[in-house]
């Protein structure tokens, strides 16, 4: 195992010497204090923070030494002057090399837990871009044979199949995007950048995507129509991204017949977005879950949709909320600032 720790990367020489120099300067400090604190006072609690520290900066052999230098400096300044017996100073002086030992051995195992923990993050991240580059580029093309198969097949049967393979490639896809983007977000790397973004096409670019959809499932999605001056600070894509993730789960949990609305409207120094169904409303124990990562709760999906468009409104500065009640449907709404 490839180990990650900054420390244990410097040459032994350099966290040795950083180990006796670290304890031979706490060891002057404390001798310096003899004549404030007297020689009782804290003489071996002073020491284990000065192992811990070696042993966190260079592992569990410098641990030790720190650990060897500070019992001799405590046998040879501290014990022999308060005249202990000599059962007493060896036990005593015993147990404090003991607890140094477990401690340094206790940093080493911490140390070696997060090099696994990490190396388990890299090996995550090496799968994503492995399925983000190979597994994209044969669905891209599946995707598209099947588009063009659409332009040709004559018989209706034909299509339906088609269609679906058309649908399948494209909720593939929008996993692969979802897994990408949720390892970018617990790493701190969604790209969000923010420029000057009118309102409207926008909107109109999320709708367009999602009305055939609707239409499909005889759902009415109502459309509002923001000022064609309305302009945001934002990432476009990003926001298409947050919508569609808004409207795509209020579509899904809306029945036959419902209504659909993404209503825009613009504040002082900012802009509101809301997206309202008419569909069951969210029942009051799931409404503090509905945004923790992987969370379904009876529903089916990952469980990354609203993870990650709270995200993205947090990465613009903003937060996503809702409003529901059982039986009355659910209102999810972000603002983002004005530019």
């Amino acid at each position: 195992m490839t180990s990650v720790r900054s420390g244990m990367q410097r040459p032994a020489w350099l966290r040795y010497g950083a180990a006796i120099a670290l304890t031979c300067l706490v060891v002057a400090g404390r001798v310096a204090l003899d004549p404030v604190w007297g020689y009782q006072h804290n003489r071996h609690l002073v020491f284990i923070p000065t192992v811990m520290v070696a042993a966190w900066l260079g592992g569990l052999g410098p641990g030790v030494v720190s650990t060897v230098l500070s019992t001799a400096a405590l046998g040879h300044f501290w014990v022999a002057p308060a005249r202990e017996p000599v059962g007493v100073t060896v036990v005593e002086l015993a147990l404090f090399f003991a607890v140094g030992v477990a401690v340094s051995a206790i940093v080493e195992s911490l140390h070696r837990a997060r090099a696994r923990a990490e190396a388990a993050v890299r090996s995550r991240e090496r799968v994503m871009e492995i399925v983000a580059h190979d597994l994209r580029n044969p669905l891209g093309a599946i995707g598209m044979s099947a588009e063009a198969l659409l332009l040709v097949a004559p018989q209706a049967r034909d299509r339906r199949h088609i269609d679906r393979i058309v649908r399948a490639v494209f909720r593939m896809d929008g996993l692969i995007g979802d897994l990408v983007d949720v390892t970018g977000i617990e790493h701190e790397t969604l790209a969000v950048t923010c420029t000057r973004q009118a309102v409207e096409p926008i909107v109109r670019e999320t709708a367009e995507a999602f009305m055939p959809r609707a239409e499909q499932r005889h759902i009415t999605l109502e459309v509002s129509n923001p000022p064609g001056d309305l302009t945001i600070a934002a990432d476009r894509a990003r926001i298409v991204q947050l919508l569609g993730n808004l409207i795509g789960n209020a579509l899904k949990f809306t029945p036959e017949g419902g209504r659909v609305a993404l209503r825009v409207s613009g504040q002082d120094h900012e802009v509101r977005f809301e997206v309202a169904d008419t569909g069951p409303g969210i029942p009051p124990e799931n409404v503090p879950h509905i945004f923790e990562q992987y969370w379904k709760g009876a529903g089916q999906g990952t469980g990354l949709g609203l993870f990650i468009a709270r995200s993205i409104a947090r990465a613009h500065r903003g937060e996503l909320g809702v409003k529901t009640a059982p039986g009355a449907g659910a209102t999810f709404f972000f603002t983002l600032p004005r530019e």
